[in-house]
């Protein structure tokens, strides 16, 4: 007994050691020898959004410009070690242009591989929706639209409408949500929703003709992100202007047939300043219990400088009292501080990015905080929850969030020393395994015996939610898959399954890994003595 309990404590240290040498925050410098990638094109260049795939390859989009400002949609591919894969697109990448602006500020990786893209494109006179879909291999996919790309005006006057999207996700049955703006017949941008069909084409019973949006009373209105609940309904955030010098914070909720769901919020809107000047959402994620967590900006009146704002609403729209200060957490003392993207992990700690510093064009870096799930700093995170990373001591800026295993990616925009922005990437470490949140896969996820002897029978149970492709993997605690303990189709429903550990399993730490269509996972510490 006292030999076990000795060699518990050894193990221990040794693990919690090992974390420390890669504590949560710091840049891995397996990616790329640094933790940082750069790829300068000449002039002004941004990653808008960035994706993993289930095989640890980053996906990164955005816009880059040419001397005379046209911009075209790029795609690029990094295998798990930040050099390009060559095998996507040509060389590496894929890039896409139309009537000189072609610009992409969210994407979405599918079940089967291919890759969404969501923009806006111009004819020269209006501005219209654009829509791309790849295969896994970089190429258009042929399926959806034409040749791969929508082109989709949905303002009630084509001749001048003026159509943008920012945010995108998909249905369990395939269709394609997508947030943004258009004009309407007084020439006011309302926030919309826009129901594409999994080919591409509008679904004209969303909403009118495929569209859902909101009144409006003032000209600058717009969703930036959209996701869908457990139940089916669809949350849209962003801003909405109540007046000619502010802004405020806007979240409304749609049935699944498009029309705003009264019982949220008010008449299904969510209308709130908090401090009388400007407030924006840019970023937003669903805890499983369907609780909306946003981030972005609030100003305040004193000096109007920006602070990052955190904030939490129940499933049907009220601040949750016990999340910050009245569901409200704000970050920074810093004259510039924005969270433009947000990610939730499986502990329910939270994830946000942006920039903070000086105002721009002054110095400001790039900023990643993490949050627990009350709100408060993560202190185990960086330096009182917050990490920063500083690239040419120029403003710098990251928009898109990403979680794979015990990593963290992180993409934007940085100004080099010509002063032009440049494409970037960043990893981060991150605890083992905290991933990305799926909320309707697995529940009653247990091990046990924990800890189990070598070559000893370890229990599995679990409640598949969904029927599918289930695979239970060991993995040692730097993501290396051990031994596949099962992988095979199973109906949904509680389930026990007992495996012999392998006598070549040593000693130590290690994780029961349990994922279905390669889309989701969890994870569960075990200890073998």
């Amino acid at each position: 007994m006292k030999k076990s309990f000795t060699f518990l404590i050894i193990l221990l240290i040794a693990f919690f050691g090992s974390a420390n040498a890669q504590a949560p925050g710091t840049l891995d410098h397996t990616f790329n020898g640094t933790g940082t990638l750069v790829i300068d094109n000449g002039n002004t260049d941004l990653f808008t959004d960035v994706e993993v795939q289930t095989d640890g390859k980053i996906v990164a989009v955005g816009m880059s410009y040419d001397a005379s400002w046209n911009a075209v949609a790029v795609v690029y591919r990094f295998n798990p070690d930040g050099w390009p894969d060559i095998s996507f697109g040509l060389g590496g990448n894929y890039m896409f242009s139309l009537n000189n602006e072609a610009n992409i500020y969210a994407c979405h990786i599918k079940d089967d591989g291919s890759i969404l893209l969501v923009g806006s494109t111009t004819d020269y006179s209006t501005y219209r929706i654009l829509l791309i879909q790849l295969n896994s291999m970089g190429f258009p996919d042929e399926n959806f639209g034409e040749a791969g790309v929508v082109v989709q005006h949905i303002g009630p006057d084509m001749n001048s409408s003026e159509d943008h999207a920012y945010g995108v996700t998909i249905q369990n049955d395939g269709k394609i949500l997508v947030s943004g703006k258009s004009y309407n017949t007084d020439y006011r941008f309302v926030p919309v929703v826009v129901r594409f069909n999994a080919n591409g084409s509008i679904d004209t019973s969303f909403g009118v003709n495929g569209v859902a949006g909101i009144p409006v009373t003032e000209i600058d209105n717009e969703f930036t992100t959209v996701r869908v609940q457990s139940d089916g309904k669809i949350v849209a955030s962003g801003h909405i202007s109540n007046g000619i010098s502010w802004f405020s914070l806007l979240i409304a909720r749609f049935d699944e047939n498009g029309t705003l769901d009264p019982a949220f919020g008010t008449n299904g809107v969510v209308n709130m300043n908090l401090n009388n000047v400007d407030d924006e959402f840019f970023g937003m994620e669903l805890t499983p219990d369907d609780e909306i967590v946003l981030c972005g900006f609030t100003t305040l009146q004193s000096d109007y400088t920006y602070h990052t704002l955190v904030m939490k609403f129940d499933s049907m729209g009220q601040t949750i009292a016990g999340f910050g200060n009245n569901g409200a957490v704000v970050l920074g003392t810093e004259p510039m501080n924005v969270g433009d993207a947000i990610t939730l992990q499986y502990d329910d700690k939270i994830l946000v990015t942006g920039t903070s510093g000086e105002m721009t064009p002054m110095n400001n870096d790039w900023s990643l905080w993490r949050l627990n799930p009350d709100g408060s700093p993560d202190n185990s995170f960086g330096t009182e929850g917050k990490v920063t990373t500083e690239f040419f001591g120029n403003p710098d800026e990251a928009l898109g969030i990403a979680l794979f295993e015990n990593k963290i990616v992180v993409a934007g925009k940085v100004r080099n020393t010509n002063n032009n922005h440049d494409l970037a990437i960043a990893r981060y470490n991150n605890d083992t395994y905290v991933g990305v949140k799926e909320p309707h896969s697995f529940s009653d996820f247990m091990v046990s015996p924990n800890p189990v002897n070598t070559e000893g029978t370890v229990s599995i149970t679990y409640n598949l939610q969904q029927s599918g492709n289930v695979v239970i993997e060991l993995v040692d605690v730097t993501g290396k898959t051990v031994s596949v303990l099962s992988s095979e189709f199973e109906l949904s429903g509680q389930k026990t399954s007992q495996f012999n550990l392998s006598p070549v399993i040593s000693n130590g730490i290690y994780f029961v890994r349990i994922s279905s269509e390669q889309t989701a996972f969890k994870t569960q510490k075990v200890l073998v003595l």
